[in-house]
Protein backbone atom coordinates (compact mmCIF):
# COMPACT_ATOMS: atom_id res chain seq x y z
CA UNK A 1 0.00 0.00 0.00
CA UNK A 2 3.06 2.39 0.82
CA UNK A 3 4.48 1.72 -2.68
CA UNK A 4 1.26 2.47 -4.51
CA UNK A 5 0.83 6.24 -2.51
CA UNK A 6 4.30 6.87 -3.24
CA UNK A 7 3.52 6.31 -7.11
CA UNK A 8 0.62 8.61 -6.71
CA UNK A 9 2.19 11.18 -4.71
CA UNK A 10 4.97 11.32 -7.48
CA UNK A 11 2.98 11.05 -10.35
CA UNK A 12 0.77 13.67 -8.96
CA UNK A 13 3.93 16.03 -8.20
CA UNK A 14 5.15 15.94 -11.38
CA UNK A 15 2.28 16.45 -13.27
CA UNK A 16 1.49 19.46 -11.26
CA UNK A 17 5.35 20.57 -11.83
CA UNK A 18 5.33 19.69 -15.52
CA UNK A 19 1.89 21.28 -16.06
CA UNK A 20 2.70 24.71 -14.02
CA UNK A 21 2.32 27.63 -16.44
CA UNK A 22 5.30 29.62 -15.19
CA UNK A 23 7.44 26.85 -16.10
CA UNK A 24 6.15 27.11 -19.34
CA UNK A 25 5.35 30.51 -20.41
CA UNK A 26 7.37 30.75 -23.55
CA UNK A 27 6.96 32.00 -27.09
CA UNK A 28 8.34 30.68 -30.27
CA UNK A 29 11.82 31.63 -29.79
CA UNK A 30 11.74 29.64 -26.67
CA UNK A 31 12.65 32.31 -23.55
CA UNK A 32 10.02 34.74 -22.56
CA UNK A 33 10.30 37.08 -19.82
CA UNK A 34 13.55 35.47 -18.37
CA UNK A 35 16.78 37.63 -18.69
CA UNK A 36 20.07 35.38 -19.78
CA UNK A 37 23.24 35.79 -17.95
CA UNK A 38 25.73 38.45 -19.96
CA UNK A 39 28.77 37.20 -17.49
CA UNK A 40 29.97 33.82 -16.49
CA UNK A 41 32.36 31.77 -13.96
CA UNK A 42 35.69 32.13 -14.97
CA UNK A 43 37.28 30.79 -11.78
CA UNK A 44 36.37 30.50 -8.42
CA UNK A 45 37.52 29.25 -4.56
CA UNK A 46 35.70 27.44 -1.62
CA UNK A 47 38.62 27.14 1.05
CA UNK A 48 41.50 25.89 -0.40
CA UNK A 49 39.60 24.32 -3.58
CA UNK A 50 39.59 26.02 -6.62
CA UNK A 51 38.67 26.03 -9.59
CA UNK A 52 39.07 27.32 -13.28
CA UNK A 53 37.20 27.18 -16.09
CA UNK A 54 37.84 27.35 -20.30
CA UNK A 55 34.94 28.22 -22.60
CA UNK A 56 34.19 27.31 -26.22
CA UNK A 57 33.31 29.69 -28.86
CA UNK A 58 29.70 28.71 -28.44
CA UNK A 59 29.33 29.59 -25.31
CA UNK A 60 29.49 25.20 -23.96
CA UNK A 61 32.24 24.76 -21.56
CA UNK A 62 35.92 23.04 -23.13
CA UNK A 63 38.28 22.42 -19.81
CA UNK A 64 37.83 22.61 -15.85
CA UNK A 65 41.09 23.05 -14.10
CA UNK A 66 40.38 21.13 -10.51
CA UNK A 67 43.07 22.42 -7.91
CA UNK A 68 43.92 22.79 -4.49
CA UNK A 69 46.39 25.10 -2.34
CA UNK A 70 47.75 26.41 -5.38
CA UNK A 71 47.97 23.87 -7.40
CA UNK A 72 46.16 22.42 -10.13
CA UNK A 73 45.64 18.51 -9.24
CA UNK A 74 43.16 17.42 -12.52
CA UNK A 75 42.19 18.79 -16.26
CA UNK A 76 38.94 17.96 -17.08
CA UNK A 77 38.47 18.27 -20.56
CA UNK A 78 35.00 17.85 -22.43
CA UNK A 79 34.86 16.94 -25.59
CA UNK A 80 31.93 17.61 -28.01
CA UNK A 81 30.30 15.03 -30.55
CA UNK A 82 27.22 16.05 -31.70
CA UNK A 83 24.45 14.46 -28.37
CA UNK A 84 27.71 13.42 -26.68
CA UNK A 85 30.47 14.77 -24.24
CA UNK A 86 33.02 12.93 -23.18
CA UNK A 87 35.11 13.86 -20.44
CA UNK A 88 38.55 12.84 -19.76
CA UNK A 89 41.24 14.01 -17.00
CA UNK A 90 44.35 15.21 -18.93
CA UNK A 91 46.30 15.43 -16.27
CA UNK A 92 45.83 11.79 -15.36
CA UNK A 93 47.15 10.72 -19.23
CA UNK A 94 43.67 11.19 -20.58
CA UNK A 95 41.78 8.92 -17.88
CA UNK A 96 37.74 8.65 -19.02
CA UNK A 97 35.62 10.39 -16.19
CA UNK A 98 32.37 10.44 -17.30
CA UNK A 99 30.01 10.15 -20.95
CA UNK A 100 27.25 12.72 -20.65
CA UNK A 101 24.36 12.87 -23.38
CA UNK A 102 23.08 15.89 -23.93
CA UNK A 103 19.50 17.36 -25.49
CA UNK A 104 19.41 20.31 -28.47
CA UNK A 105 19.96 22.87 -25.90
CA UNK A 106 23.16 21.70 -24.35
CA UNK A 107 21.78 20.14 -21.53
CA UNK A 108 23.02 16.74 -19.70
CA UNK A 109 20.52 14.59 -19.54
CA UNK A 110 22.42 11.05 -18.91
CA UNK A 111 25.43 11.24 -16.90
CA UNK A 112 27.06 7.65 -17.25
CA UNK A 113 30.63 6.93 -15.29
CA UNK A 114 32.44 3.86 -14.02
CA UNK A 115 33.03 5.07 -10.55
CA UNK A 116 33.44 7.59 -7.74
CA UNK A 117 35.43 10.93 -9.60
CA UNK A 118 35.98 14.54 -8.77
CA UNK A 119 32.27 15.48 -11.23
CA UNK A 120 29.99 12.79 -9.06
CA UNK A 121 29.71 9.91 -6.97
CA UNK A 122 27.07 8.11 -8.24
CA UNK A 123 27.68 6.34 -11.77
CA UNK A 124 24.20 7.43 -13.46
CA UNK A 125 22.65 10.30 -13.30
CA UNK A 126 19.27 11.41 -15.58
CA UNK A 127 17.90 15.04 -15.77
CA UNK A 128 14.73 16.20 -16.80
CA UNK A 129 14.27 19.98 -18.05
CA UNK A 130 11.32 22.71 -19.07
CA UNK A 131 11.33 24.94 -21.86
CA UNK A 132 13.32 27.82 -20.38
CA UNK A 133 16.40 25.16 -19.31
CA UNK A 134 15.14 24.98 -15.86
CA UNK A 135 16.59 21.33 -14.34
CA UNK A 136 12.60 19.65 -13.08
CA UNK A 137 14.18 16.38 -12.12
CA UNK A 138 16.73 14.01 -11.71
CA UNK A 139 17.25 10.04 -10.99
CA UNK A 140 20.23 9.11 -9.40
CA UNK A 141 20.79 5.07 -10.02
CA UNK A 142 17.30 4.80 -11.86
CA UNK A 143 15.59 6.66 -8.73
CA UNK A 144 13.98 10.27 -8.94
CA UNK A 145 15.06 11.43 -5.74
CA UNK A 146 14.79 15.20 -6.72
CA UNK A 147 12.43 17.80 -8.24
CA UNK A 148 12.91 21.32 -8.33
CA UNK A 149 9.65 24.20 -8.67
CA UNK A 150 10.49 27.73 -10.85
CA UNK A 151 8.89 30.68 -9.91
CA UNK A 152 7.17 33.16 -12.27
CA UNK A 153 10.32 35.77 -12.53
CA UNK A 154 13.01 32.65 -13.31
CA UNK A 155 13.81 31.78 -10.11
CA UNK A 156 14.37 28.73 -8.46
CA UNK A 157 11.43 28.89 -5.48
CA UNK A 158 12.35 25.45 -4.13
CA UNK A 159 14.04 22.23 -4.53
CA UNK A 160 12.62 19.07 -2.78
CA UNK A 161 14.52 15.68 -1.77
CA UNK A 162 11.17 13.00 -3.34
CA UNK A 163 10.06 9.77 -2.00
CA UNK A 164 9.40 7.50 0.48
CA UNK A 165 11.86 5.49 2.56
CA UNK A 166 15.43 4.56 1.02
CA UNK A 167 14.22 7.34 -1.87
CA UNK A 168 14.28 10.25 0.59
CA UNK A 169 18.06 9.68 1.05
CA UNK A 170 20.97 7.09 2.46
CA UNK A 171 20.58 8.58 5.91
CA UNK A 172 16.62 8.60 6.79
CA UNK A 173 13.95 6.08 6.74
CA UNK A 174 11.74 9.47 7.13
CA UNK A 175 8.54 9.58 4.90
CA UNK A 176 7.39 12.42 2.96
CA UNK A 177 9.34 15.68 1.30
CA UNK A 178 11.52 17.91 2.53
CA UNK A 179 11.82 21.19 0.41
CA UNK A 180 14.91 23.58 0.30
CA UNK A 181 13.03 27.12 0.07
CA UNK A 182 14.69 30.17 -1.19
CA UNK A 183 13.65 33.57 -1.55
CA UNK A 184 15.70 36.05 -3.54
CA UNK A 185 17.00 39.70 -3.47
CA UNK A 186 15.73 42.07 -6.37
CA UNK A 187 19.34 42.02 -7.83
CA UNK A 188 20.05 40.40 -11.16
CA UNK A 189 22.17 37.38 -11.06
CA UNK A 190 24.28 38.76 -14.14
CA UNK A 191 26.26 35.56 -14.02
CA UNK A 192 24.15 33.08 -13.51
CA UNK A 193 25.99 32.15 -10.21
CA UNK A 194 24.06 28.39 -9.01
CA UNK A 195 24.10 29.12 -5.40
CA UNK A 196 20.72 27.53 -4.82
CA UNK A 197 22.66 24.24 -6.23
CA UNK A 198 20.63 20.62 -6.15
CA UNK A 199 23.10 18.62 -3.56
CA UNK A 200 20.45 15.47 -4.38
CA UNK A 201 21.53 15.70 -7.94
CA UNK A 202 24.90 14.21 -6.59
CA UNK A 203 27.42 16.12 -9.07
CA UNK A 204 29.68 18.71 -7.29
CA UNK A 205 29.13 22.57 -7.29
CA UNK A 206 31.65 23.25 -9.79
CA UNK A 207 29.73 21.25 -12.55
CA UNK A 208 26.64 22.92 -12.05
CA UNK A 209 28.85 25.79 -13.01
CA UNK A 210 29.07 24.64 -16.60
CA UNK A 211 25.72 25.16 -16.92
CA UNK A 212 25.12 21.47 -17.77
CA UNK A 213 22.60 20.73 -15.19
CA UNK A 214 20.32 23.71 -16.02
CA UNK A 215 20.27 27.58 -15.01
CA UNK A 216 20.50 29.54 -12.35
CA UNK A 217 18.27 31.80 -10.96
CA UNK A 218 17.67 34.96 -12.50
CA UNK A 219 18.34 36.83 -9.27
CA UNK A 220 20.79 36.84 -6.33
CA UNK A 221 19.60 34.41 -3.61
CA UNK A 222 18.79 35.73 -0.38
CA UNK A 223 17.89 33.04 2.12
CA UNK A 224 17.35 29.20 2.19
CA UNK A 225 15.92 26.68 5.00
CA UNK A 226 14.26 23.76 4.88
CA UNK A 227 10.56 22.97 5.08
CA UNK A 228 9.70 19.64 6.17
CA UNK A 229 11.93 18.46 9.41
CA UNK A 230 12.87 15.04 10.12
CA UNK A 231 11.76 13.28 13.62
CA UNK A 232 14.55 12.37 16.05
CA UNK A 233 14.02 8.59 15.25
CA UNK A 234 14.23 9.55 11.29
CA UNK A 235 10.70 8.12 10.53
CA UNK A 236 8.63 11.04 9.82
CA UNK A 237 9.11 14.36 8.33
CA UNK A 238 6.84 17.34 9.68
CA UNK A 239 5.29 19.66 7.54
CA UNK A 240 7.28 23.05 9.57
CA UNK A 241 9.75 24.89 8.62
CA UNK A 242 13.48 23.81 10.34
CA UNK A 243 14.83 25.58 13.40
CA UNK A 244 17.51 27.37 11.42
CA UNK A 245 18.13 29.22 8.43
CA UNK A 246 20.56 30.00 6.12
CA UNK A 247 21.09 33.93 5.01
CA UNK A 248 23.68 35.11 2.30
CA UNK A 249 24.57 39.09 2.53
CA UNK A 250 24.48 40.74 -0.96
CA UNK A 251 27.96 40.60 -2.43
CA UNK A 252 28.26 41.70 -6.20
CA UNK A 253 30.49 44.23 -8.25
CA UNK A 254 29.64 46.79 -10.48
CA UNK A 255 28.43 44.65 -13.67
CA UNK A 256 26.17 42.66 -10.68
CA UNK A 257 28.30 39.47 -10.71
CA UNK A 258 28.32 37.63 -7.59
CA UNK A 259 31.89 37.99 -5.67
CA UNK A 260 31.92 36.20 -2.57
CA UNK A 261 29.01 33.96 -1.51
CA UNK A 262 29.05 34.26 2.32
CA UNK A 263 26.07 31.97 3.98
CA UNK A 264 25.54 33.17 7.57
CA UNK A 265 23.47 30.48 9.76
CA UNK A 266 21.75 30.70 12.79
CA UNK A 267 18.27 30.31 14.88
CA UNK A 268 15.75 31.89 12.20
CA UNK A 269 13.32 34.70 13.82
CA UNK A 270 9.75 34.05 12.01
CA UNK A 271 11.31 33.06 9.11
CA UNK A 272 13.37 36.47 8.48
CA UNK A 273 16.88 36.34 8.66
CA UNK A 274 18.43 38.56 11.77
CA UNK A 275 22.15 38.18 10.81
CA UNK A 276 23.42 39.54 13.90
CA UNK A 277 22.50 36.28 15.60
CA UNK A 278 24.14 34.62 12.54
CA UNK A 279 27.45 33.24 12.45
CA UNK A 280 29.74 32.52 8.99
CA UNK A 281 29.40 28.73 7.56
CA UNK A 282 30.78 28.58 4.40
CA UNK A 283 32.12 31.06 1.88
CA UNK A 284 33.21 30.63 -2.01
CA UNK A 285 34.78 33.48 -3.55
CA UNK A 286 34.00 33.86 -7.67
CA UNK A 287 35.89 35.44 -10.74
CA UNK A 288 33.66 36.34 -13.67
CA UNK A 289 33.94 37.27 -17.30
CA UNK A 290 31.77 38.97 -19.88
CA UNK A 291 30.16 36.60 -22.43
CA UNK A 292 31.41 37.45 -25.78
Amino acid sequence: MKKVLFALMAVLALTTISCQKKNNDVDDEGEKGIAKPTYRVKSYTHGKDFYAYTWNADGTVSKVDLGYDGEVYSTYAFKWEGNTVSVVDEKADNKPIATITVNDKKLATKIEQAGKTELSEKTKIECTYDANNFLLTAKVEDKINTVQVIDEEGNIEWWGRVGIEEQVSEQTTAKGWRKKMHTYYSQPNAAGIHGEWDEDVKVKRWFYETGLVGRASVSVMRTAWWYGVVSDDKTEVKQEYAAKLAYYPLDVDANGCVKVELKLYDTKEKYEADPSTMGEDDKYEFVCEKIQ
